[in-house]
């Protein structure tokens, strides 16, 4: 089990630990891979729990989002799943912290599993930069991963019931800061739902205690 650790103060440890969640986006392996999904309700707004083996574990808010085109593809027919990107929202406190180590560097790889169609995955990888401006709004900092969206190719159909899944756990590699001073975390994060009560709601970015992992989630980020 984790020690859990409350920041008392941005100081860097606590800023580094925070800035982990920022590539939450895609998992290399799932607790459920290969599962028939129960529900096809669209999970893409969930939360992220990252420990860290040295500070505070770390938990965002983020949101998910792709589009299966045609809408409804016919069994047997195929589609094509694009506009994949991930947003990140940092609150007003910790992006003012951070945007003294501006920009951010980071990297992930993973898996985005197809329910109800063939291949049944695929692996995605990306890289991006963030880069906070001096004066950061109230409403917190946000961006996405990528900026563009990700094409993520043609599928063909075995059911009618199509799901774009991304696997609850992933690895993430960051860097923040610059020269001598750069720093690099490898973590692993896992995708938890928003109602999750092992974390502080008025601290969202701030694990309290060690969730379950039987209660990890494979988000669905969209659904024909």
């Amino acid at each position: 089990m984790l020690t859990h650790r409350r920041c008392g103060g941005l100081v860097a440890p606590c800023i580094i630990g925070t800035v982990i969640a920022l590539g939450a986006l895609f998992s290399p392996a799932s607790f459920a891979t290969g599962r028939i999904a129960k529900t096809l309700a669209v999970t893409g707004e969930y939360q992220l729990y990252c420990p860290d083996p040295v500070e505070t574990p770390i938990v965002l808010h983020v949101r998910a989002v792709a589009t299966i085109a045609p809408a409804a593809p016919h069994p047997k027919g195929q589609f094509k799943v694009s506009g994949f990107k991930t947003e990140v929202t940092f609150p007003q406190g910790v992006a003012s912290a951070l945007a003294q180590m501006s920009p951010i560097w980071g990297s992930v790889t993973g898996t985005v599993l197809l329910v109800g169609a063939s291949p049944h995955q695929r692996p995605v990888a990306e890289s991006f930069v963030a880069v906070i401006p001096a004066k950061v709004p109230a409403a917190g900092f946000n961006f996405w991963v990528p900026k563009a969206g990700a094409n993520l190719g043609t599928y063909a159909a075995s059911s009618k019931l199509i799901a774009v899944e991304e696997a609850s756990r992933f690895t993430l590699t960051l860097t923040v800061g610059r020269g001598s001073g750069a720093q690099t975390r490898v973590l692993s994060c896992t995708a938890f739902a928003n109602n999750t009560p092992d974390f502080e709601p008025s601290q969202p970015w701030v694990g309290t205690k060690e969730p379950p992992f039987a209660d990890a989630i494979v988000p669905i980020i969209a659904r024909g």
